[in-house]
């Protein structure tokens, strides 16, 4: 995609129920604006026209197109005496310490730019009609 293309896709996502139509690889993907909550609104997605909740469970959907995020199970003053453990150390104790979730949607337009980007080889603007 051409810078152009990215920024006419923001600007199309600025707007409820609009959609920008992009073609990841072999998936078809439709991005619209719509409300998570009373005051805000977040950046959802269709693959190839369908939201599945099986996606949810490691797949290549999830990886391509989800919201990773790294969650801690420690606390304030646990946090500070990990960091002063050596890498090693750190590294054994990561699994038990952190986890991952999935978000189905994005509440940044410049984050889902870049997980797209790092995560599909070919990616191309199909809509240009508002």
């Amino acid at each position: 995609m051409t810078k152009e293309d990215w920024e006419y896709a923001e600007e199309v996502l600025k707007n409820p129920f609009e959609f920008v139509t992009l073609q990841c690889d072999e998936y078809k993907l439709e991005l619209c604006l719509q409300r998570i909550s009373t005051y805000k609104m977040a950046i959802f997605f269709y693959v190839n026209g369908y939201f599945k909740g099986e996606w949810f469970k490691d797949c290549e959907e999830r990886r391509r197109f989800f919201k990773r995020t790294e969650r801690s199970i420690l606390t304030r003053e646990d946090k500070k005496k990990f960091r002063k453990m050596s890498k090693k150390k750190q590294a054994e104790l990561h699994d038990k310490c952190f986890y991952e979730t999935y978000t189905p949607y994005w509440t940044s337009f410049r984050s889902l730019k870049k997980h797209l980007i790092e995560n599909n080889e070919k990616i191309e603007l199909l809509s240009k009609e508002h």
